[in-house]
């Protein structure tokens, strides 16, 4: 019998599937192998080494927890990732599942790890899968955030990894390995190198005059981000601008939970660089950054629902690629609509 197995790329991801199983989402019988380095940002160059990533980790999570926990956990991490993967056999069928940048650079890595093995594998992307719930029609930008009802529905999206498409990945990878760039990002259905500063213009448009609990910062970053980042490293950035005088703060430094900031005037000039981000500021109000992101949502939720219904009607008189341009949707989103 071919036992599957799924491959995910991160520890929120995984929490989904093992959620599932509980659930009988899933059958008992199907593993799942978690790998939780977020190899979109850090050093990666030649090969991924532990020890360079440690020390990655020590700069931009000052957090008590890593240094106390964290270090430990990621070793473990590693040693348990490897030591599955070199025990999957070769009649398993593989599904390796991603949608954000942390997990397509994850994914990139055991294919690397696993490109000696002849193995059926299977890719996963859930940004392909626009899913409907009870009036709502939605679509994930990660793994982790996929209802764990809604596995099924994801899967029968499934690819299969021929020999050309297993080659142009770890090109891909050897390419990202070789910028060594200390962000990737995944977006258009392609993962790159950008630099390191990619993010600053989106934190500062969300930074007030006046001291803002940092969270609630990292939180309008995040949700308003085109691609999916962590608030690790857009923490991290928030820290680099306040040593660079773009922010001013108050409280713990380095500590999320105990950080207020506010944008400088040399903050303010940076801004100034970017139109759209300026307009973005200046409107910015002082309701509760969570309920405006709600009514974003919801805004968001009633165009993708247009899109989907448009693009439903334009399947059988136009090609796929059209329909993605005209929509707005992706060329996977449109190939798997129902």
């Amino acid at each position: 019998m071919n036992n599957i197995i799924n491959m995910c790329f991160s520890e929120c991801a995984g929490a989904i599937f093992k959620i599932a199983i509980k659930m009988g989402e899933l059958p008992e019988n199907q593993k799942v192998i978690v790998f939780s380095d977020d190899l979109s940002h850090g050093p990666i160059k030649d090969e991924v080494d532990i020890e360079e990533r440690i020390n990655w980790w020590s700069t931009v999570d000052q957090d008590e927890y890593f240094a106390n926990c964290g270090v430990e956990d990621l070793k473990e991490n590693y040693n348990t990732f490897h030591d599955e993967i070199s025990k999957v056999e070769n009649s398993n069928i593989l599904y390796l599942w991603y949608g954000s940048g942390q997990e397509i650079c994850g994914m990139l890595y055991a294919l690397e790890l696993l490109k000696d093995r002849n193995l059926n594998i299977y890719l996963i992307n859930v940004t392909d899968t626009i899913v409907k719930h009870k009036d709502n029609v939605y679509f994930v930008r990660s793994v982790g955030q996929i209802n764990p009802e809604d596995i099924k529905k994801y899967a029968v999206a499934k690819q299969k990894l021929d020999s050309n498409k297993y080659e142009e990945l770890l090109s891909t990878w050897e390419l990202l390995k070789k910028d060594n760039s200390m962000l990737r990002i995944f977006k258009n259905e392609k993962i790159k190198s950008e630099d390191e500063n990619y993010f600053d213009i989106d934190i500062l448009k969300y930074i007030p005059k006046e001291f803002r609990k940092s969270a609630r910062i990292v939180g309008s970053a995040m949700g308003n981000s085109e691609v999916e980042i962590s608030d690790t490293y857009i923490f991290w950035r928030v820290k680099e601008l306040v040593k660079c005088g773009k922010i001013d703060y108050s409280g713990k430094f380095g500590i999320m939970r105990e950080m207020e900031i506010k944008i400088t005037e040399e903050g303010v000039k940076r801004l100034r660089t970017n139109e759209k981000a300026m307009i973005v500021w200046k409107n910015n109000k002082k309701s509760s950054d969570v309920k405006e992101y709600t009514i974003n949502q919801y805004i968001e939720e009633g165009r993708l629902e247009e899109k989907v219904n448009i693009a439903k009607k334009l399947k059988d008189v136009l090609n796929v690629k059209i329909i993605a341009d005209k929509t707005g949707l992706t060329i996977g989103q449109v190939k798997n609509l129902k």
